[in-house]
């Protein structure tokens, strides 16, 4: 506890700067969590790094997480929010850092939000990869600038049959990289169809592009006017790009489809999904079919019992675009020869944590192990109740790495765990959580782990 007071000291001061600005009448809200970290190897087990917005590093530690948040509401037309989080941990280096900074103008349906924002949780947090596989939990927020519908919202031409949401952002990715100072576009668009009263389907494009940005081999990249429309649209880069960027899109380009089915019961609902990775246009043809992450979730309407949520999970991403390439190349998914630190972000893989990193070189990633980004995986995770007070939530994953083609690997079966009961004593202010979590196989140490977590929340 000694060594987390300076933490502490900073979250205080943060907290009373800001609170300064506030009327007195406003609603806010904060969290506090002190969580200590245990494991029986110099690692901690699989589940407590993973999506874990990079906030818990890889070994034993005691970390501080503190955030304050405003939700004014103003009138149902125009109001503002923000929110400000640090964290801090110790252990063989000691950190800390800010988590969440930003601001949100929200006018009707629409929001602007600059700063670093987290995405929000899907599925009860029981996902390996909330749902998406090119974009996970798994990383700090990148800090820029979004626009995005808040909810879906009805075509003209459509009535009632037919909803959309959009997104449409800009990031800068501030961490240490191969390709310094490399900008991150994004932009979604999702369309709802209400097949009936009970079943809708959704289908829908995440796309992503690392662009722009210095490589000590390159130099300069291109980052004009010009060259942003290009990465949008996802055009070749012309005689001023880097090789690779001349043949292919500008960029680093990475996406997903998604295809969900939804259903609403009486006494049930659950949703399937389906999302499909491409990095160039034989994933974006689906050449690179079955790779995806297979999903469901279920939500069985009982609240307190003991299983109230599930979700079964299948990866699949062996294909790589190979059967169809007519010159036996591969994706190479979250790689990429030009910007080498590939899907990262400091140090963490953007996408499902199931693609492991490589051990970075001076402080920089080069992207995931060539090999261990062709794999099978099965997930499970549920969530429920043990008794009044005490809530639960376990997942178990299984991952069989296939090596690259024609180079299989040794290290190549994990099994991780991870069991976590939530306690909410009546006569304590602050609620309290344990867990442990395991790994077994041969990829990753056999290891044990625990952890024990103090929360206190407060609204004001």
């Amino acid at each position: 506890m000694k060594n987390l007071k300076p933490f502490i000291i900073i979250f205080c001061g943060v907290i009373q700067i800001i609170t300064a600005t506030i009327q007195a009448q406003e609603k806010n809200e904060y969290i506090i969590d002190l969580t200590s970290f245990v494991a029986t190897e110099n690692t901690l087990p699989f589940w407590f790094t993973a999506n874990q917005f990079g906030t818990v590093p890889n070994e034993n530690t005691s970390l501080l997480d503190a955030s304050f948040k405003h939700n004014s509401t103003g009138d149902t037309t125009t109001y503002f929010t923000y929110k400000a989080g640090v964290a801090g941990f110790t252990g063989s280096k000691s950190n800390v850092f800010i988590t969440e900074l930003y601001g949100s103008l929200h006018y009707k349906n629409w929001k602007l939000t600059l700063g670093n924002k987290y995405d929000p949780i899907a599925w009860e947090g029981l996902s390996s990869t909330n749902g998406n596989i090119v974009k996970a939990t798994n990383t700090r927020a990148f800090p820029g600038i979004a626009l995005e519908t808040k909810k879906y919202i009805r075509l003209p031409f459509a009535k009632s049959w037919l909803r959309a949401k959009f997104s449409y952002a800009e990031y800068l990715l501030n961490d240490k990289r191969v390709v310094d100072n490399a900008q991150l576009h994004h932009k979604s668009v999702y369309f709802k169809s209400l097949l009936n009263s009970r079943l809708s389907l959704v289908t829908g494009l995440d796309h992503y592009a690392v662009w722009g940005g210095t490589s000590n081999e390159f130099g300069k990249l291109p980052s004009g006017f010009n060259d942003y429309i290009k990465v949008v649209l996802g055009s070749s880069g012309g005689n001023n790009a880097a090789i690779g960027d001349q043949i292919n899109a500008l960029g680093n380009h990475i996406g997903a489809y998604l295809l969900q089915l939804n259903y609403k019961g009486t006494k049930v609902n659950w949703n399937m999904y389906w999302s499909h990775p491409f990095e160039d246009t034989s994933g974006m043809n689906l050449s690179n079919y079955p790779d995806a992450l297979y999903g469901i979730f279920i939500d069985f309407k009982k609240p307190k019992s003991f299983i109230t949520h599930l979700v079964a999970e299948y990866y699949y991403t062996k294909d790589q675009g190979r059967k169809a390439s007519t010159n036996g190349l591969s994706d190479n998914y979250f790689n990429n020869s030009i910007y080498n630190s590939g899907w990262t972000y400091f140090g963490n893989t953007i996408g499902s944590p199931f693609f492991p990193t490589k051990v970075p070189v001076d402080g920089i990633t080069h992207g995931v192990i060539v090999g261990y980004n062709r794999f099978v995986a099965y997930h499970l995770g549920t969530k429920g109740y043990l008794a009044p007070h005490i809530r639960y939530t376990t997942m178990m994953s299984y991952i069989y790495y296939a090596g690259w083609f024609g180079n299989p690997v040794e290290n190549n079966k994990q099994l991780s765990g991870v069991l976590t009961l939530y306690f909410q004593p009546v006569k304590l202010p602050f609620d309290i959580a344990v867990g442990t979590a395991i790994d077994a196989g041969n990829f990753l140490p056999h290891n044990i782990g625990g952890f024990i977590k103090l929360t206190k929340k407060g609204v004001f």
